[in-house]
């Protein structure tokens, strides 16, 4: 389940402060925010000697600005952190960030790992058939939900007019142990900020898919079991393809997953199948119908 977001120690300690702060006259320095208004959102960044810094949020302009999903807890799945220890994920970065600045904002943001990125080799042929000039892959090779967060929070995120996003990750949270609730936690911190940040979106986020070795699927049916209560049947949809991937006695189909874990050509197009009620019905949707299984 989900946890519920508690307010840390030192906004608490802050509100009493406040409480005081408004029974002295002249207390305030800027004229005081009607009620009910939203606090100006910030971040943080790690300063001098690993303390937390906040800072303001980058200003993307429109209702996106303003922070719609709850916070997600602190954790290792939700801190949003490069990967330093691979010398060569930051200038990736840094070309998908000068690619993503220089182009046309994408229809569909396909947002993931390397099973995502793999849509530009092994599923190349589907990709051009079905999203060329409509789609953006910011798939990274082994990148976790904190690596994937920290990309979009960095300059990879331009979403002005994007339609949909298509989010699949989690798999390398198993791979580190990760538990199973954190794991949902981080992809669902990826999700909320696609919405928060892009006002025009909806979000498909997919449930991860089964791998080898076998002892992954319970942990997989537990965090899918909880990424599909994100799906409210509107801007958040779930999208679960592990069926489709399993064979009858329930292991892994090897026509569709070669090495255990990454896709063959046949899956990405049952992917793209999948996919395309939501991404080629512009707009016509019957919500109603509730999430895709």
């Amino acid at each position: 389940m989900f946890r519920r977001r508690r307010p840390p120690v030192c906004l608490l300690v802050s509100m009493v402060a406040m409480t005081a702060c408004l029974a002295v006259t002249g207390c305030r320095s800027e004229p005081a925010r009607p009620a009910g208004a939203p606090m100006e959102p910030t971040g943080s960044v790690e300063g001098p000697g690993g303390g937390v810094v906040s800072q303001p949020r980058e200003e993307m302009g429109g209702p996106g600005d303003q922070q719609v999903t709850p916070a997600p807890p602190r954790l290792k799945t939700t801190d949003a952190k490069p990967r330093l220890a691979a010398r060569w994920w930051l200038p990736r970065h840094e070309r998908m960030k000068g690619k993503v600045a220089s182009m046309a904002p994408a229809e569909i943001l396909f947002v993931g790992d390397s099973i995502t990125e793999d849509w530009a080799g092994t599923g190349i042929g589907t990709w051009r058939r079905r999203y060329a000039g409509r789609g953006l892959n910011l798939g990274v090779a082994g990148d976790r939900t904190q690596s994937i967060l920290w990309r979009l929070q960095n300059g990879q995120l331009a979403c002005a007019g994007s339609r949909w996003a298509v989010v699949l990750a989690g798999t390398n949270n198993l791979s580190d142990k990760d538990e199973d609730d954190d794991v949902a936690e981080g992809v669902a911190a990826i999700v909320h900020h696609l919405v928060d940040r892009c006002p025009s979106i909806r979000v498909i986020v997919m449930g991860i898919l089964p791998r080898e070795p076998v002892s992954y699927l319970g942990s997989i049916r537990r965090v899918n079991a909880q990424l599909e209560k994100l799906d409210n049947g509107g801007t958040i949809r779930f999208l679960d393809l592990g069926p489709r991937f399993l064979t009858s006695n329930g292991v892994p189909r090897r026509a569709l997953l070669p090495d255990g874990l990454h896709l063959s050509a046949a899956a990405y197009e049952i992917w793209a199948d999948a996919l395309a009620p939501f991404l080629d019905a512009d707009g016509k949707i019957d919500y109603s119908a509730g999430h895709v299984r």
